[in-house]
């Protein structure tokens, strides 16, 4: 298995999707439409991109009240990306860059480590990054399937992530700062309690993702030993097209 290929099966197993099927030889997921990854269709290498399969996808997707939306990442084939973008006339969405870093021990001031399951934490986690009620209870289920692998770390109020485990990697998610405590080192606390528990429970390897055109947290990552690995991105129907 490629490196690529590693990192994006990590990524499913520690963001699992509630419904996932094989449509037209396409890997399809959906889960309350809560982040593009796990309510989108992906392929590895080539796949069919014909009318008769757009219309399946599509039937599939509206069945879960949800658009018809393509995750095209470096596995996917460049032909098959570029017939999506072409006979479908799909548009690229945000790009996001994978970048990962070896873990490392460290002090974690006030983080506190916590199950994910924590009502309190939960209800933080999801305010701090803007999450409505909906998608909180969304999220909730993301975070149940992994609570035997996974840990909170959270300043109450303030600052709040997990982080899952896969194996020899661990994923990052949810980094989120409140407005007014923002460039105060909460960030780097919380990668760092992150890590030290990566660490103890044996991993070797965090990974996260983060929004090409999001500078600010790139900068972060990048100055707590991170790495770009890949990019992907989303393919879609322009509004006016629909997806028929």
């Amino acid at each position: 298995m490629s490196d690529t290929a590693a990192l994006e099966a990590a990524s499913y197993a520690t963001w699992t999707a509630d419904v996932s099927d094989i449509v037209e030889g396409w890997h399809v997921t959906a889960t309350g439409g809560v982040t593009r990854r796990v309510n989108s269709a992906r392929v590895i290498g080539e796949a069919t991109v014909d009318a008769h399969t757009r219309h399946h996808l599509s039937e599939w997707f509206r069945r879960h009240d949800l658009p018809l939306i393509i995750r095209e990442t470096p596995l996917m084939a460049e032909a098959t990306s570029e017939a999506v973008r072409t006979r479908w006339a799909f548009e690229p969405l945000d790009e996001t860059r994978v970048m990962t870093s070896k873990t490392r021990r460290g002090e974690t001031g006030d983080v506190r480590a916590i199950p994910v399951t924590d009502h309190r934490f939960l209800v933080d986690l999801a305010e701090l990054n803007g999450r409505s009620d909906l998608a909180a209870a969304t999220l909730r289920r993301i975070y149940g399937r992994v609570s035997d692998r996974s840990i909170g770390v959270w300043i109450p109020g303030r600052a709040a992530a997990i982080a899952v485990k896969d194996g020899d990697r661990a994923a990052v998610f949810s980094v989120a700062v409140s407005p007014e405590s923002r460039r105060t080192g909460l960030a780097t606390q919380l990668m760092t309690a992150a890590s030290t528990w990566a660490a103890d429970q044996g991993v070797s390897e965090l990974f996260v993702q983060v929004l090409g055109t999001n500078r600010s947290a790139t900068e972060l990552y990048e100055a707590l030993g991170f790495t770009e690995r890949y990019r992907y991105r989303y393919l879609q129907a322009p509004p006016d097209l629909g997806s028929a």
